[in-house]
């Protein structure tokens, strides 16, 4: 039977610089205001500052920070083991555990309570949900209801109908998500001509943002390639200086220096290993 385990603190240890921290001398909440936030799609998921979780939303272009008001400080060291949590999840939506789909997971770093990003059906119509799974085990939908939140538009996402062998590229709008020192950083792919890419948008929003096209060798494939997604990330610093590595299909890990992903950039990424050909990376962590 499927089931999930996490240790909660020690995944919250590892959000790098996602801890409570103000904005301009506020509180990060206070850039959101009340509201529903129409989510298309539920994908990707990172939690910033204040227990604020940021939500990639691939069939709407969006990326959302949305306030969980889940703000208990915890420092309790108990492993979170959940049994069949899809049939858990489905068994509180009335419905069946086929028509359940689980995106991602999260970890508030403040509470230690897991977030769940789920599908409700299949394909462009199914409803996107976030469940909370408290450090007992206890479900609930958190309802995107009156809850402060804020949008970024994701410039130029691939066309809907876009699909390349047989999978929407739409859904890879938004592959994974970042918050790293005051911006939150978006993998996926656009629709321009070198199409695979990495977004840095700063929080609060506003009305720019950071976003270059990124290229890198594709040992499996024998050839650089620009339309490949990153799947995964992870933010890590070499001589104190921030980098990105960035986990592909059929596995090249690649990194990238921060400080090249500017406004229209073409970057060449360092293929510094491979996995193995025909593989997906699901996820990253960094230790010591």
């Amino acid at each position: 039977m499927p089931r999930i385990w996490i240790q909660a603190i020690a995944i919250a240890g590892l959000a790098l610089s996602a801890s409570h921290s103000t904005v301009n001398g506020a509180e990060p909440s206070s850039a959101l205001k009340p509201g529903n936030p129409e989510l298309k799609s539920a994908g990707p998921l990172a939690f910033g500052p204040d227990g604020i979780l940021f939500v990639g939303d691939s069939q709407g272009a969006n990326l959302f920070a949305i306030d969980t008001r889940d703000r208990t400080k915890s420092d309790r060291k108990a492993k979170l083991e959940v049994q069949d949590l899809s049939g858990k999840i489905a068994a509180m939506l009335g419905t069946k555990p086929q028509q359940i789909l689980i995106n991602d997971i999260a970890v508030n770093p403040l509470s230690g309570n897991l977030y769940a990003s789920v599908s409700r059906g299949k394909g462009p119509d199914a409803t996107p949900l976030i469940v909370k799974v408290d450090q007992d085990g206890k479900l609930d939908e958190f309802r995107l209801e009156n809850v402060p939140f804020a949008k970024a538009e994701i410039p130029n996402p691939p066309s809907p109908t876009a699909q390349s062998r047989g999978e929407s590229l739409r859904n890879q709008a938004i592959t994974d998500l970042a918050y790293i020192d005051g911006r939150v950083f978006l993998a996926g792919l656009s629709n321009e001509e070198f199409s695979s890419r990495l977004i840095a948008i700063p929080f609060p929003f506003s009305e720019g943002f950071d976003g270059a096209a990124i290229e890198i060798y594709h040992g499996a494939h024998g050839r650089f390639e620009t339309k490949s997604p990153v799947r995964t990330f992870v933010a890590y610093k070499i001589k104190n200086e921030p980098h990105l590595l960035a986990a592909y299909t059929c596995t090249p890990l690649v990194k990238v220096p921060v400080t090249d992903l500017k406004a229209g950039a073409h970057v060449k990424g360092t293929t510094i290993a491979e996995l193995g050909n025909r593989n997906r990376p699901l996820d990253m962590i960094v230790y010591q």
